[in-house]
């Protein structure tokens, strides 16, 4: 037995030792032929129905590889199985756009943030090789300037898109067949998670628009939970958690979710303070979510999110506080937010006009209250604007814009156009503090103006110190009609 095991192992020895020689460490080697594909180095934007158009680069590591097969895939990112996407880890949702070399087709897609990815697939070893490209599908009306105007008492709603495009009457165009009732009052767009709105009112009440299209969705009876008309000092906003939208018309405020938390209709009236009326501008920050000015009580009111009843502020005051919020004894002529969320607030008394500040952020809220002695002609304004980057607030008086130094409280006279135009609207070009930054914003006032005979959009590029670059406007579009309102709508989040 032990001679077989011995003669068995020999003859193993042999055999591996004449296999080693037999191979004699020959072995054949194939370098891996690796892709590099060069593409866009930015996001990509496109408006909806335009063609997206992609030429990528591919460079091969070894030459001859291929045959390949393209494909260009787009999806969001809700439809990902986990954070990052690969061939082995698709996404669970994706819609194929093309199997061709180069991307060449229309962006068919809803407005929205999609990935695209390109992937070449070597069909001789069956490598592949992906990346992506950030894709941004803009509607046909998805950022600019929402114009309102008044022509022979009917409404027109014109829009001067951010790249300096104007459609006239974008209501029109797209709802033939609607007419909208009343005097045209304003129009204000809601753009949040899932809400693409644009809301337009008349006297006779209000007309709900996508923001996308200005397709009709809706107006005052499917709106509200009762009649709103007639409509007067209209004006609409969405709180800083994105929990409620807010109609306010004749001094009355209406509340409804935003659509992340439900579709309702608007409420009844708020309940607060018997006779409260307040004043169409709405503030808001993490300690007070809802904040607004009472003129009728002289005082502020406030309500927490998803909150349809207003509370008052403690009726004794602070003594450490500038004024007593539910006390102030001022009449709010208008304002609008500055730096650090602190909001600018014009008010007069029987003794003259004061600057007062809040901050919704602060539990104490109350911040100046500064008498406007050395401000040429502020008890004729009646409509501001205000920087988030420097404590500076213009205000419009007929023909003149002035700005008021908020440290230095004195103002100066820094534009004046020809004698026969007046000023009917003026706005800070701002984003709201999240989305997408635009270098423009805080440097960029936006005036609205009517000669009797034509509205006018200006953009007044400015200088750090306040002052209007070059002394002159940079942009003008014409041809509107007696403007009386104008609101920026940002890009969809």
């Amino acid at each position: 037995m032990r001679i077989k095991e011995i003669i068995s192992g020999a003859l193993i020895g042999c055999t591996l030792l004449f296999a080693c020689k037999k191979d004699n460490n020959k072995y054949t080697y194939n370098e891996v032929n690796e892709l590099t594909i060069t593409g866009p180095q930015q996001e990509i934007l496109v408006v909806q129905r335009d063609t997206i158009r992609i030429n990528p680069v591919i460079a091969e590591s070894v030459s001859g590889g291929g045959p390949y097969t393209y494909q260009w895939e787009v999806y969001r990112s809700k439809d990902l199985n986990s954070w990052e996407i690969t061939p082995i880890n698709p996404a669970t949702t994706s819609t194929t756009l093309s199997t061709e070399k180069n991307l060449k087709v229309p962006a068919l897609v809803a407005p929205g943030t999609y990935m695209l990815q390109y992937t070449v697939t070597d069909t001789k070893t069956n490598l592949r090789k992906s990346v992506r490209y950030p894709l941004t599908v803009n509607g046909k009306y998805y950022e600019g300037w929402l114009v309102t105007a008044d022509i022979s008492g009917k409404t027109m709603l014109s829009f001067v898109r951010q790249d300096d495009v104007v459609f006239n009457d974008v209501i029109g165009a797209s709802n033939p067949s609607l007419v909208i009732a009343g005097k045209p009052l304003a129009a204000f767009s809601g753009i949040q998670a899932k809400l693409e709105d644009v809301n337009v009112f008349t006297d006779q009440g209000m007309y709900r628009f996508s923001a996308n299209d200005f397709s009709f969705s809706g107006k005052s009876p499917d709106l509200f939970e009762t009649a709103i008309n007639p409509v007067s000092g209209p004006t609409y906003a969405v709180n800083s958690v994105n929990f409620d939208q807010y109609v306010v018309s004749n001094g009355n405020v209406y509340g409804t979710l935003a659509p992340n938390q439900g579709i309702a209709k608007y409420s009844e009236r708020f309940n607060g303070p018997a006779g409260y009326s307040v004043f169409p501008y709405f503030m808001s920050g993490t300690q007070y979510w809802t904040l607004f000015y009472d003129n009728n009580g002289k005082r502020f009111l406030h309500a927490t999110y998803t909150s349809r009843s207003f509370s008052t502020f403690p009726a004794a005051a602070d003594a450490s506080a500038v004024f007593n919020m539910s006390n102030v004894g001022k009449t709010l002529v208008g304002g609008d937010k500055g730096p650090n969320t602190e909001y600018y607030l014009v008010m007069k008394d029987a003794t003259g006009y004061y600057l007062c500040s809040v901050l919704p952020n602060n539990k104490q809220a109350a911040g100046l209250m500064d008498k406007m002695d050395s401000a040429p002609e502020i008890d004729k304004a009646s409509i501001f604007a205000a920087s988030e980057l420097n404590k500076q607030l213009y205000y419009a008086v007929a023909n003149k814009i002035y700005l008021y130094d908020v440290l230095a409280r004195t103002a100066r006279l820094v534009y004046t156009f020809p004698a026969n135009v007046q000023i009917k609207d003026l706005k800070m070009f701002k984003g709201l503090g999240w989305g997408k930054a635009n270098t423009a914003y805080n440097t960029r006032l936006v005036a609205a103006t009517y000669n009797g005979t034509e509205g006018a959009l200006y953009y007044l590029d400015l200088l750090a110190i306040g002052d209007v670059a070059n002394g002159t406007y940079s942009k003008k579009f014409g041809g509107f009609g007696n403007i009386v309102h104008i609101n920026y709508r940002i890009p969809n989040l």
